[in-house]
């Protein structure tokens, strides 16, 4: 649902550049008190945004989203987990899992992990440890009954999973019955207990560390995990690896994480050490189990070597450090729902105005724990790779003197992303302009982050509290008292009110776009005012930017990207978020309209480029296809029937695909676009619903008076990363599941090869042939 990037080091800094002036707004929550921060801008208002710019080319994005892929990389979802998805998914992450020195690994975890190491971890304080010596040997005395075992030759997975628990346990032990230690983990053999995971499904991890002593184990309570093979597997392998990182993806299911630990046994009980952290998976070989290895143990070789000493001293750290900073997002072990406030996030750059307005944070109360467990959490954290978002609907509460505590229901994002780019600064920039139907931000937070690695990407965190706004336009499908005609035309007026005012040029020659228009980014709330969220993917541009893009990859949701994004055009424009919206407005009527059994359903689950661009041009391609192919004739509303033939002649003119699909060309309908065409298209549908229900229009109206002002209605484009066709694979994954933004199930797999075999099944040959064979046909439009 929501995503984003970060702001600047030293604070929030907003978009709007160098030359405006400081102001300070007020911006109320709802039904409360306002909040008052820095709005490091000058304000604009509508009447000022002059003009639409032809064409400009878009500065370039960080060189993060080179090195760990777009905001926007799809997160797939396994049918099962079997060794092949471990090993696909281990691959697939291979750029971002580095290989670092052990001292390397503390470094990233922060100065008092590095420096408590560093004592630690010197050869005199192992060998000299009383702590450590005596570990080992309730280790070893609790070996016994497995000693024969670890002396054969290839060592099984259940022995070294029944030494690794022994080691766990007396180091558990030992710090639990010393004084002046203190306990911070808990040691779970989970290898045979299932942890219930959001999907409502189970994974089993060999072994994990808890911050809690609870007997009912939850993903969120997990500060360490612990993969365990045989000695047939070197515990770097990508089989073993593969479990680390769907261990680390499954931690942070409900809840942001700012570093995850992971361990791994296997080939002669070698012990490797991961952290996962923002800028990527780093791993590092930290020692062997005691009893084990080349040379297998026995009466003379039984005194532990460094390597042995420095895994023990390794897990003593970990009870130290972890009782004080599991990782979770405040430091401290974290079930839903939960509060906190901003200055409990270490490393916290809040905005001073209101600080300490902020008393608390009630992340999730409007969730059961049903709800949770199914996966309640909205955002875009199933996946390792680049931007990471998650967003609760939660309470704001303010405690005012001699009052009753303040409480307002709102959306609370939290998200880690490239450094530069800041969702904080284009949301900013798009309020302080006066665009309409945009949430209002009441709270605002920089998390600082670090450069991990010589070439690594800067990662930062963003904290953002904004008003509520409802639910995804999805919410009207079956909403008898929003899904009328006249609310669908208003509520849709009110997204191309917000895309095109956004897309104006202000006096400063500064303007944005979306990008990732998608059903879970229109919201709206239950008296029908629409809102876009989301403008974590938005660019503000400038009109005289001509740099390209390095992201190597697609931003956007892959099912309601317009077609010239689909085909690798590099220059995008307002009529690209306008084609986005158009086509959540069809597939709102096909859900609501249609039926369930045509060939129009898999536009709405495929998953690869190339069979995504082909049913557009099954579905698009001819005009008087075009409603047909969605199955809707006979039940669609004569209003919303001319809206969207309407709205298809505006984005799609006969003269569109005449050079539209050039990679280095504006678009074409640049030279027809006006938007006060859409307001026709809008006036007109309007006038047929209000023969059945005259009601009020607001949205349509607030469009109408935006026309009025701005009588010059020309686009502007950006230049975005070129995409030659041979680098668009069927094997690519190019729409996001919307599951994870918490709304909707896809299906996950879609094969060119299968498409004209499922076409067949509800068309004659005949039907195939004029959807699928375009030549000579002066209709054709895609």
């Amino acid at each position: 649902m929501m995503s984003g990037t970060t702001g600047s080091n030293d604070g929030i800094k907003s978009a709007s550049g160098s030359n405006a002036s400081n102001t300070t707004a007020q911006l109320a929550a709802p039904g409360g008190s306002a909040l008052a921060f820095d709005l490091v801008t000058s304000f604009i208002p509508p009447s000022s945004v002059p003009r639409y710019l032809q064409e400009a080319s878009s500065r370039a994005n960080s060189g993060a989203s080179a090195y760990t892929g777009t905001p926007q990389t799809s997160a797939q979802k396994p049918d099962k987990f079997d060794d092949k998805w471990y090993i696909d998914l281990s691959e697939k992450n291979d750029d971002i899992c580095k290989a670092v020195d052990l001292s390397q690994i503390f470094d990233i975890l922060g100065k008092d992990w590095s420096e408590a190491w560093d004592i630690a971890s010197t050869t005199e304080s192992l060998s000299e440890s009383v702590d450590i010596q005596q570990i080992l040997v309730d280790y070893r005395n609790a070996c016994t009954a497995i000693n024969e075992k670890l002396k054969v030759r290839k060592v099984s997975e259940p022995t070294y999973q029944a030494a690794f628990g022994a080691l766990a346990m007396a180091v558990q032990n030992y710090v639990a019955a010393k004084p002046g230690l203190q306990q911070g983990l808990y040691w779970y053999d989970t290898h045979k207990t299932q942890i219930k995971r959001g999907d409502d499904r189970y994974r089993m991890p060999d072994g994990s560390f808890s911050t809690t002593n609870l007997p009912a184990l939850e993903w969120s309570d997990i500060a360490v995990v612990v993969e365990i093979k045989n000695d047939d597997m070197a515990s770097t392998a990508h089989h073993v690896r593969g479990q680390i990182l769907q261990d680390f993806i499954d931690m942070t299911e409900t809840l942001p994480r700012r570093f995850m630990i992971g361990l791994t046994l296997a080939q002669h009980g070698d012990i490797c050490v991961y952290v996962c952290v923002p800028g990527g998976v780093y791993s590092a070989q930290l020692g062997s189990l005691h009893l084990a290895g080349k040379t297998k143990p026995s009466t003379d070789n039984a005194n532990p070597t460094v390597d042995d000493q420095r895994v023990v001293a390794f897990l003593l750290l970990l009870q130290e450090r972890l009782c004080k900073d599991s990782g979770h997002l405040t430091g401290k072990n974290m079930r839903l729902p939960v509060k906190f406030s901003f200055g409990d996030i270490p490393d916290t750059l809040t905005d001073g105005k209101s600080s300490d307005m902020l008393q608390s944070t009630t992340v999730c109360p409007e969730l059961s724990e049903k709800d949770v467990a199914k996966g309640g959490i909205y955002g875009r954290h199933w996946h390792l790779r680049g931007q990471r978002t998650w967003v609760y609907p939660a309470q704001l509460k303010r405690k005012i003197a001699d009052q009753p505590d303040e409480i307002d229901d709102v959306f609370f994002k939290f998200q880690w992303s490239f450094d530069g780019d800041g969702e904080i600064d284009v949301h900013r920039f798009v309020l302080e302009r006066g665009v309409p139907h945009v949430p209002k931000l009441l709270h605002t937070a920089i998390i600082e982050g670090k450069a991990y690695g010589t070439h690594g990407p800067k990662f930062k965190g963003e904290a953002m509290v904004m008003e509520y706004v409802g639910k995804s336009v999805k919410s009207l499908f079956g909403n008898d008292t929003l899904c009328t005609p006249s609310k669908i035309i208003d509520i849709f007026a009110g997204y191309v009110h917000t895309l095109v005012a956004a897309a104006g040029i202000d006096i400063n020659g500064r303007y944005a776009l979306h990008r990732d228009i998608s059903i879970g980014n229109l919201m709206v709330t239950e008296d029908g005012s629409p809102y876009i969220i989301d403008w974590g993917s938005a660019r503000v541009c400038t009109e005289d930017e001509n740099s390209r893009s390095p992201a190597k990859e697609i931003i956007g949701t892959g099912i309601y990207m317009g077609r010239r994004i689909l085909a690798g055009c590099n220059l995008r424009s307002v009529i690209d978020d306008l084609e986005s919206m158009f086509l959540v407005l069809v597939h709102y009527v096909w859900l609501t309209y249609g039926k369930m059994d045509t060939n129009y359903e898999y536009l709405w689950i495929t998953t690869t480029f190339s069979l995504l661009k082909t049913m557009r041009v099954s579905w698009l391609g001819i005009q008087t296809n075009f409603i047909l192919y969605m199955g809707v004739s006979e039940t669609l509303p004569e209003a919303l029937h001319a809206l969207v033939e309407s709205l298809y002649e505006l984005l799609f003119p006969s003269t569109f695909f005449i050079g539209a699909l050039d990679a280095n060309s504006p678009d074409p309908r640049q030279k027809y676009f006006d938007v006060s065409k859409w307001l026709g298209a809008f006036d007109n549908a309007a006038n047929i619903a209000r023969k059945e229900c005259n009601i009020s229009m607001p949205n349509l109206e607030m469009l109408r008076g935006h026309v009025r002002t701005n009588s010059d209605h020309r686009i502007s484009f950006i230049d975005e990363p070129s995409f030659p066709p041979q680098e668009v694979t069927d094997k690519e994954n190019c729409s996001r599941n919307l599951s994870d933004d918490g709304f909707e199930e896809l299906l996950s797999e879609g094969s060119e090869a299968s498409f004209p075999e499922t076409l067949t099944q509800h068309s004659s040959k005949k039907q195939l042939s004029d959807l699928t064979n375009h030549s000579g046909n002066k209709k054709h439009r895609v």
